[in-house]
């Protein structure tokens, strides 16, 4: 008989002291309408103290009222909430921002709206086209980050790789080589003194720059370079949008690289190519060992979660949890599956014909404990989740997830 792994969690007849911890408590219980409350509750009260600390901990809890609030498609309120964070103009004013540009893009907002939009409300903030090129970079409008990122007075590490980007999104390579060249060799920062990237920003601006050399100019990189730095570029080709020139960099390699392609793809947003990808091949690398192999086998085990083939996805984690027990993923995904397959079997059991009330109460109480059980499993977040923009690559819908 199988068994659900057990799922540890705090006594519910004690739920913090404070409003905010609370909110959180009850959020990942599935009281959300207690949770919303506790929230609004935190962001309303006197902060700390009136340094920049003490707001940090009213616009944290603005910033969980507002996800929570657009989780609930309660947009009015998840506006109100992102808008209050932005105008206290403190460590999280951008992502209050990139919340709202995504909350925009989830009601049908055109891009072009969107960015007028927030230009318009952030016009007092010193670096106001660099804060709305970020958001738009984030929710994947890229020509209209790439014009706020033009529009910047300086360029600087923090928007430096999203601008070249943005310039590859919309197949100006040309335009992102010079960027890079620019940025490297002659950039200065906002005092005007010679900017000096750090190695890692150095060596990434590197590799993107070999690819669009590649692509563009049609010269293939060095066949001589070493696996880890061949699938350092594989992977930096797909987040560019550059599939195929990963797929040609990886070609007739080994099974070991075709996973990691597969990898690459799934979590850069390309999930249906991906799982064609899984599809094709022999048979899942259940045996092997490794994290590539592991992975594979879990983002097949994920999409038949998501096409709501329970059974035969608790059967993959099992199998996965057997093999790698310290991947804690796999053991809350595996109760999520059970979790799902007895809900489905009760709700079958209440649309029969002449249930009685004893028995459609008694079902009833057992559902409610079941969507209790998978909401704490769910706020483990062991399910793969993706960006506004890396949901925008096949045109998936950016409606948020709801629980049961």
């Amino acid at each position: 008989m199988r068994q659900l792994p057990i799922i540890e969690s705090e006594p519910i007849t004690n739920p913090p002291s404070t409003d905010y911890e609370r909110g959180k408590w009850y959020k990942r219980r599935g009281y959300l309408d207690k949770a919303l409350e506790s929230f609004k509750e935190a962001a309303k009260s006197d902060p700390t103290d009136n340094t920049r600390s003490g707001w940090k901990e009213i616009d944290l809890s603005w910033l969980e009222y507002g996800l929570l609030s657009m989780r609930m498609r309660a947009f009015h309120k998840s506006e109100e909430a992102f808008k209050t964070v932005l105008h206290h103009a403190g460590t999280y004013a951008q992502e209050a921002l990139n919340h709202w540009a995504a909350l925009l893009l989830l009601q049908g907002t055109t891009d072009e709206v969107i960015y007028e939009q927030l230009l318009a409300e952030t016009n007092r903030f010193p670096a106001s086209h660099a804060m709305v090129g970020r958001s738009l970079y984030y929710i994947g409008a890229y020509p209209f980050a790439s014009l706020c990122f033009a529009n910047q007075e300086n360029l600087n590490p923090d928007t430096c790789i999203p601008y070249v980007s943005c310039l590859i999104m919309t197949d100006q390579l040309p335009e992102a080589i010079e960027l890079i060249d620019s940025y490297l060799h002659g950039s200065k920062n906002s005092q005007g003194e010679q900017a000096c990237p750090r190695a890692a920003e150095r060596n990434h601006l590197a590799r993107i720059r070999q690819l669009c050399e590649w692509k563009w100019e049609g010269r293939a990189p060095d066949r001589f370079i070493i696996m880890s730095e061949l699938l350092e570029l594989a992977h930096t080709a797909i987040s560019l949008g550059m599939v195929s020139v990963a797929e040609e960099l990886l070609a007739d390699c080994s099974d070991h690289t075709d996973y990691a392609l597969i990898c690459f793809l799934y979590y850069e947003g390309y999930r249906g190519l991906a799982v064609s990808k899984i599809n094709q091949l022999e048979a899942l690398p259940l045996q092997e060992h490794g994290s590539y192999s592991m992975n594979v086998c879990f983002i097949a085990a994920e999409s038949l979660y998501d096409q709501g083939k329970y059974d035969e996805a608790a059967s993959l984690l099992e199998q996965l949890r057997r093999s790698y027990p310290e991947h804690t993923e796999t053991r809350f995904g595996e109760a999520a599956c059970y979790l799902q397959s007895a809900l489905i079997s009760l709700s079958s059991r209440l649309e029969e014909q002449y249930p009685s009330e004893p028995a459609r109460k008694e079902i009833e109480q057992y559902m409610d404990s079941i969507h209790a059980a998978l909401h704490v499993v769910e706020s483990t977040n062991w399910h793969t989740t993706w960006s506004p923009a890396q949901r925008r690559i096949e045109g998936n819908s950016l409606t948020m997830s709801f629980l049961n």
